[in-house]
């Protein structure tokens, strides 16, 4: 053990009260050989290892992503709706409960649609003219902005509208 490694060891131990610190360890020369050659046999399966979880963090939310973007199409698609039959309503109750189920786990999602682009700006995939529309506001939401406990999973996509002229074809 280097003289850096036994004074940091030391000092951590002091942290802990007399009666939980643990003895100075004691190895040989070929014990510390040994030790250093399993280090080097392990550290390639825990590079491995934290690659695959980097992996299994970018299909979750891409899974959440694509789970989110249904549920808020549906739910955009019934609240449309001017009269609801009441299978539908039912079936409203089960997405409700999903929707409530992502919030609870730190999911949210964010439409724009009335917002002022400030500060957190969704891609604008368009952007069309909006008669008597006063200041520029986003008028349209083709895909919510996902996030998942305040790190974004997918960046929303927007139709942006700006004052004045004739629309550009129908913005809402």
């Amino acid at each position: 053990m280097s003289l850096r490694s036994k004074l940091s060891w030391k000092l951590r131990q002091l942290l802990y009260p007399e009666e939980l610190r643990l003895p100075e360890p004691e190895f040989d020369g070929d014990q510390l050989d040994t030790l250093e050659e399993l280090i080097q046999l392990i550290q390639p399966a825990l590079i491995s290892a934290e690659d695959v979880h980097r992996r299994d963090k970018r299909d979750l939310a891409r899974f959440l992503a694509e789970l989110g973007t249904g549920v808020w199409r549906v739910k955009k698609k019934v609240e449309a709706m001017k009269r609801v039959p009441k299978e539908i309503k039912e079936a409203i109750f089960a997405l409700e409960s999903t929707w409530e189920s992502m919030a609870s786990q730190g999911v949210q999602l964010i439409d724009h649609v009335g917002e002022v682009p400030l500060g957190m700006v969704p891609k604008v995939v368009q952007v069309v003219q909006v008669p008597g529309l006063e200041r520029e506001m986003i008028v349209e939401a083709l895909r919510p902005t996902i996030m998942l406990k305040g790190e974004v999973i997918q960046v929303g996509e927007v139709i942006l509208g700006r004052p004045g002229g004739e629309a550009d074809g129908d913005p809402a």
